[in-house]
């Protein structure tokens, strides 16, 4: 498979990762304000475990997978398809997406916008058989997660609300993204 690409950024998927990209990502999923965006906790496990969890996850097709690398080719964070629909063994036509730039420095700079528009190409396109829809949650209050997707094709289904806070939910079908690359 050829790196997905999209202007400033290439995806390089988690198997072929390097033992330095393993720790930097681990240090992001240890990231208290990261864990935050994503309504999650900071992990705690240590880098060689989340390392053989995600690579096992990787391999029995339960995600896929892969690090955000800059211009430099550095990786700044990471982004996958997961709660693939229907669940492997089957092929999957439906997927969740998830993305996160590590790199503070980096927010608001497009890095996002082009890592999701990359894994759009690729899953629409590349992956065999391409998905069908690509779906997504972000939180009501992150405004630039929001702006990010919808400037790459998204369009926003629905809102949850719960006592702590309000839930955005997004989607874009292979047909909406086909639409935007004529």
């Amino acid at each position: 498979m050829s790196a997905p690409q999209w202007g400033r950024v290439t995806l390089k998927p988690l198997v072929q990762l390097d033992s330095t990209e393993w720790r930097r990502l681990h240090s992001y999923f240890r990231d208290r304000e990261l864990a935050d965006w994503n309504g999650a906790q900071p992990i705690r496990i240590p880098e060689f475990l989340f390392r053989r969890v995600m690579i096992d996850e990787e391999r029995g097709g339960d995600r896929h997978g892969f690090g955000v690398l800059d211009e430099q080719r550095q990786l700044i964070g990471s982004i996958e398809l997961y709660d693939l629909h229907p669940p492997p063994p089957a092929e999957a036509r439906i997927a969740t997406l998830g993305v996160m730039i590590g790199e503070r420095a980096l927010w608001g700079q497009g890095y996002g916008r082009d890592a999701v528009r990359a894994l759009l190409s690729w899953a629409f396109g590349a992956r065999t058989p391409p998905l069908a829809r690509i779906r997504l949650t972000t939180f009501s209050h992150n405004r630039r997660a929001q702006r990010s997707f919808l400037a790459s094709g998204f369009r926003e289904v629905g809102r949850s609300t719960h006592p702590e806070r309000t839930d955005v939910h997004m989607e874009i079908t292979a047909d909406e993204w086909r639409a935007l690359e004529e």
